[in-house]
């Protein structure tokens, strides 16, 4: 199965590139930082020398929830944080809250594509990666239980019918899901996939 996802993820990636083109001149991209979710020589990571938190939120709702978490750890020094979202207005709110915290940046997640993947961790080397909500990217995901990083899952959540298509894969979503170290459900309702 995962075979067949990177295969098609190959092979859509010129629309997916044509699509968030169309985005950027419809101004619904960051100008020139929509660079960073299609090309690996766009990432820029910051120079690391602390433990590295990646945080990974898909829009506004979702990087805000985090707020207070990097609020109670912004002032350790030994501490830096990278926000990823896929949203040009969460870029915005990120830059805005956090623009005088220097150990602390914003970038835009890269496409789930097999060599933007491997790129960007092995520029950005996170010591812990948290995403946050229904933010299931498999090639990250693998990627990141290769290279032994603690994956966590934050406010996880998931509605019947995403829940019923992901039953359809079941071997391989219970391998994929089974890669987080942790998993901190929104809701305490259990659903099997068994």
């Amino acid at each position: 199965m995962l075979g067949l996802y990177k295969f098609l993820i190959k092979i859509l990636f010129p629309f997916f590139f044509i699509f968030i083109l169309i985005r950027r001149f419809s101004l619904k991209e960051h100008k020139v930082r929509y660079k960073e979710k299609l090309m690996s020589s766009y990432f820029n990571p910051i120079k690391k020398s602390n433990f590295l938190i990646w945080f990974h939120a898909a829009s506004v709702g979702e990087v805000m929830s985090v707020f207070p978490i990097i609020d109670k750890m912004k002032d350790d020094k030994r501490l830096s944080f990278l926000i990823t979202t896929l949203t040009k207005s969460s870029s915005v709110i990120v830059e805005k809250k956090f623009m005088k915290n220097r150990n602390i940046v914003h970038r835009f997640l890269p496409l789930d594509n097999d060599k933007l993947v491997e790129t960007f961790l092995k520029k950005w080397k996170p010591d812990l990666s948290i995403f946050v909500d229904s933010e299931i990217w498999p090639n990250f995901i693998f990627s990141i239980e290769k290279k032994k990083i603690p994956l966590v899952l934050l406010n996880a959540r998931i509605t019947k019918k995403t829940f019923k298509r992901w039953f359809f894969f079941k071997r391989f979503s219970e391998k994929l899901f089974g890669l987080f170290s942790v998993c901190m459900a929104s809701r305490d309702i259990s659903l099997s996939l068994k």
